[in-house]
């Protein structure tokens, strides 16, 4: 009887330390999202501010950008709405460059500014540029 409880006991700890081990061990990461801000130099939002997200290496028509619902080549534009902020959902780890151009008007000549995303599973990137008359892009 003592041969049954002692079989009993280990095959409910196997089954207990599997179920441990599977639930712990298979999650999947979760994909990277980002956060861009627009600014002017007084620290206020931008509102239709075109934003390029692109990566480093975009000089090749080979290059991608892997949206989360969506792929781009080369490059993913938007525009920023009153609040200055773009919200993106990403399939993978990277590093991206970032360029902000708000057009000219009766105001202020035409605005640039430039920033780097740095992917990464799990994580929401979140950067804030700046963008102003003396940024050039290269």
């Amino acid at each position: 009887m003592s041969m049954k409880k002692n079989i009993v006991i280990i095959l409910v700890l196997a089954v207990a330390l599997g179920a441990m081990s599977f639930m712990s061990g298979c999650r999947r990461p979760a994909a990277p999202k980002a956060i861009v801000r627009i600014v002017d130099t007084d620290k206020q939002p931008v509102e239709d501010a075109m934003v390029i997200v692109k990566a480093n290496n975009s000089d090749s028509a080979h290059t991608m950008v892997y949206l989360k619902d969506e792929t781009k080549s080369i490059a993913d534009t938007q525009y920023t709405k009153s609040d200055g902020i773009l919200e993106y959902e990403f399939k993978y780890e990277s590093i991206l460059k970032v360029e902000a151009t708000k057009a000219a008007d009766r105001t202020h000549p035409i605005r640039r500014g430039m920033g780097v995303l740095v992917l990464e599973n799990d994580k929401t990137a979140d950067v804030t540029i700046e963008i102003n008359e003396q940024t050039v892009f290269n």
